[in-house]
């Protein structure tokens, strides 16, 4: 009976240490190790300013995701063969997957031609054909282009001419918004002039002539984000220029775009989703490396919204997102 008790004790002692193993060490069932999966991310511009909401959508899918994400600016604002050159050496440099937004898109398609690139390249806020990229994740900004000359022609006609304000620095984002704010102006039969930023003068200086030596009035569209910001920036510090400006309107998401919008500088804005575009691309470039099946194209919705909009639920959760 004692030896029955004794053998029933290391019984109970052995499957204790089992137990104890089990649950406080992998000696017996490891672990499944955490695959993270490193990921560039490769923007239009020098600095990442514009891009606030995007990049809180990139913080948010790196971390739920598992993704090592590194945000890469260039030196250059609107130098392609400088975003190439990047991309070749985050691919050097370990990056299992790119992602881009393209400084112009026929450079970009001529160095996937040459097979610079290799790993999978998610674009956004751009498209090239589909044996081309792995994914794509934009808003159609000819669309939007064409929405807001509309609601310019609307509300002015065409009796006064429209200024298109742009900076020297390109993006095919850029490139398609100005294609589709000048296919309607053009059709409505607007005049139309074109400034292209080289200086902290140009803009200035375009307004100024509206003023003197003869008053004019014109409306202006600014087609990227950072010539929106300048151009308001000179209106609201001015009492004389706004007489002579029937409206200010562009595109952004910038908190001081924002800002000025609830102001009243700015008329109208188009708007797009850029946390989600953010977290989608971060995401699509994940179920690539997983193998997970993949929705190669994303297009997001974009809005037109006017001072009053701001304070709409929908548009208060999408344009001030939490991290």
């Amino acid at each position: 009976m004692k030896r029955q008790e004794a053998w029933l004790m290391a019984g109970f002692g052995v499957i204790l240490i089992l137990l104890y193993l089990l649950s406080s060490t992998n000696l017996i069932i490891k672990e499944r190790k955490t695959e993270i999966y490193p990921v560039s991310v490769i923007l239009d511009d020098t600095t990442d300013e514009s891009y606030q909401n995007f990049k809180k959508g990139v913080d948010r899918a790196a971390i739920e995701l598992n993704a090592d994400v590194s945000l890469i600016t260039l030196y250059e604002g609107g130098d392609a063969r400088q975003q190439i050159e990047r991309m070749a050496r985050e691919q050097q440099d370990g990056a299992k997957a790119l992602i881009v937004m393209p400084v112009t898109e026929n450079e970009l398609e001529e160095a996937l031609a040459e097979k610079r690139i290799q790993i999978p390249l998610v674009l956004v806020n751009s498209e090239l054909p589909r044996d081309k990229v792995s994914s794509v994740v934009t808003a159609d900004f000819d669309a939007m282009g064409r929405n807001l000359a509309k609601q310019v022609l609307e509300e002015h006609g065409n009796s006064i001419p429209v200024y298109l304000f742009y900076s020297h620095r390109g993006s095919a984002a850029r490139q398609h918004f100005q294609d589709g704010v000048e296919t309607v102006l053009q059709s409505g039969k607007c005049e139309i002039k074109k400034f292209e930023r080289h200086g902290d003068g140009t803009f200035r200086k375009a307004i100024e002539e509206l003023v003197y030596p003869e008053p004019a009035r014109a409306v202006i569209i600014a087609l990227d984000p950072e010539s929106l910001l300048e151009t308001a920036a000179i209106l609201a510090d001015s009492s004389v220029y706004p007489e002579h400006v029937d409206g200010l309107y562009g595109r952004g998401t910038t908190t001081p775009v924002l800002n000025y919008l609830d102001r009243g500088v700015i008329n109208g804005l188009c708007v797009t989703d850029d946390f989600s575009t953010g977290y989608l691309s971060v995401k699509r470039a994940v179920e690539i490396l997983a193998n997970q099946k993949l929705e190669e194209e994303t297009v997001l919705d974009s809005y037109y919204i006017q001072k009053d909009d701001l304070r709409k639920p929908e548009f208060e959760k999408m344009l001030y997102p939490i991290e």
